[in-house]
């Protein structure tokens, strides 16, 4: 009996072991996240959206565990970037000073990156790329970067709309499942 017990016990354990282990996220689902964060704060101007950009890249790269999923990771990154910023504009920038708050008072602001690429996070976690790199170089400060966001979301939209009034509307009748509509209205 008492020997069933242990195994229940230990059971447990480890399930609630899983359970947190399931809990954090993927490189990838964090790279995300990221991009998503970095796609609001360009969205609604923030001043900090450079400083942000600087330590996500470097997170991105740092916390790559493989230079497959380096780029994956940066695919990840911007897909969400461009996502959260399309939300914003169709939102027509409402949210902004909400989201301003929350953007710019974010923990990661607190992170160190040393010119070698290693983070120091606001928790006190020390992250060391696979190879050390310049970090200087790792974004650019790009002033205009609001201005090309806001273009390319109106060309995408255009683009959206207009293959919307060329495409081939097709009548009721013509449908695949117009012939089956016959059999079920006896």
């Amino acid at each position: 009996m008492l020997k069933h017990i242990l195994w229940i016990c230990c059971a447990v354990i480890l399930s609630f072991g899983n359970v947190n282990a399931a809990n954090k996220p993927t490189y990838l689902e964090e790279m995300y996240s990221l991009g998503s964060v970095s796609g609001q704060g360009l969205a609604c101007k923030s001043k900090k959206y450079h400083q942000f950009e600087l330590l996500a890249r470097a997170i991105l790269v740092s916390k790559a565990p493989s230079n497959e999923l380096e780029l994956q990771g940066m695919e990840r990154y911007n897909t969400g970037k461009a996502e959260a910023f399309m939300a914003e504009e169709d939102r027509k920038f409402k949210n902004c000073e909400e989201t301003l708050q929350y953007f710019d008072n974010q923990k990661i602001f607190k992170s160190v990156l040393y010119s070698d690429g290693k983070i120091k996070l606001y928790d006190g976690t020390i992250i060391k790329p696979r190879k050390p790199y310049d970090a200087k170089k790792l974004y650019v400060k790009d002033r205009e970067a609001f201005i090309k966001a806001d273009a390319a979301y109106k060309k995408y939209v255009a683009q959206a709309q207009k293959k919307e009034q060329n495409a081939k509307k097709i009548p009721l009748s013509d449908a695949n499942y117009s012939k089956f509509a016959k059999e079920f209205s006896k």
